[in-house]
């Protein structure tokens, strides 16, 4: 199994050392500014940025000295917020973030293309920009004898767009039964794909839900409401899906928070109890002209393999008997586009 993930934080955070912050302080600094955009307190933010109140300050104070302005203001009974230059530094961040994960994305491509010069012979591989599954591993495991999976860990948007690009062979993506999650799936496969030119293959499906800590009394989301529960959402788009759903799982366990949301199989991992609200289907998407090509013909093997589907489910809250099953693009949008159509196949 080969995996590509995007380039560390350290790294991304080193633009900060012309303002006068070392790598490793602009990366706090960055941490602490995205926990407080979310949070309603500094003192929340710091605690979920791992940081003492009083390292807050100081790095706020530092920061501010480096950036010639305040990155937040204080306010009297309404808590902290980002000020203008706060906000356009995480702003910025985000941009050198994505400018390297593109340089990045090339050089791999460059040096894999050198190396497979040096190698007597080639085995044959597919490229595979998926968002992050517990599942993964264990095909990329599967492959391994007779195909090379090149996984690359990014967000939905980012790997339907790349297939669209033509940068990988393969793009895998969630899709909750939820409204508006389902809606927001189709909006991306319609901008992204071609119903003439692409295709998807059925993966996994896995329960999502509220995590919640033995011994708290949560039977539905209108219990997230009760005063004094302490709830911790997920934000979207802040990295690897199941890394922050183990984080949520990881803050419940250790009485950080009462509930949160996650996954089913991050509730399981530190025997928290689970509150089931949906469940999604995870799909790959490719192009129909790879589709009867001979490294595609030994991938359907491992999705369709005992081996693979045994493992699977053996993960608390999946299920893998579609895997491998085809669906054209257009009945997936009609089914995401048909609310009761979702229900009926939910059960």
């Amino acid at each position: 199994m080969s995996l590509h993930m995007n380039p560390g934080p350290q790294l991304s955070a080193r633009w900060l050392s012309g303002e006068g912050l070392t790598p490793g302080h602009g990366l706090a600094l960055l941490e602490l500014l995205g926990a407080l955009s979310r949070a309603a307190s500094l003192r929340e933010a710091a605690r979920t940025a791992g940081l003492s109140y009083r390292h807050a300050w100081g790095l706020l104070g530092a920061g501010a000295r480096a950036m010639g302005a305040p990155l937040v203001e204080m306010q009297r009974g309404r808590g902290a917020r980002l000020t203008a230059l706060g906000a356009k530094l995480l702003e910025a961040d985000a941009h050198v973030r994505k400018a390297l994960e593109g340089r990045f994305e090339q050089l791999r491509r460059e040096v894999r293309d050198m190396l497979a010069l040096a190698r007597p012979s080639q085995q044959p591989r597919l490229a595979l920009h998926a968002s992050h599954d517990l599942a993964l591993p264990l095909l990329a495991q599967i492959c391994a004898p007779r195909l090379q999976l090149d996984i690359s860990f990014r967000g939905a948007d980012e790997c339907l767009a790349a297939l669209a690009r033509g940068e990988c062979d393969l793009a895998g993506f969630h899709v909750a039964d939820a409204l508006p999650r389902a809606a927001a799936a189709a909006a991306a496969l319609g901008r992204w794909l071609d119903p003439h030119k692409h295709q998807l293959l059925h993966f996994v499906s896995r329960e999502q839900g509220i995590i919640v800590r033995p011994g708290v009394r949560v039977r539905g989301v209108g219990d997230l409401a009760r005063p004094g529960l302490r709830f911790l959402n997920r934000p979207p788009g802040v990295g690897p899906q199941d890394d922050v759903d183990l984080a949520v799982a990881a803050a419940v366990a250790e009485g950080r928070a009462e509930a949160g949301f996650g996954l089913r199989a991050a509730a399981a991992r530190y025997d928290l109890a689970f509150v089931p609200l949906a469940t999604e289907r995870y799909y790959l998407a490719l192009p129909r002209r790879i589709a009867r090509g001979a490294p595609l013909q030994s991938l359907l093997a491992a999705m369709r393999s005992e081996a693979f589907v045994k493992g699977a489910t053996q993960l608390p809250g999946y299920e893998a008997s579609n895997a491998g099953t085809r669906e054209a693009l257009t009945a997936a949008l009609a089914w995401l586009k048909q609310p009761r159509a979702r229900k009926r196949a939910a059960g």
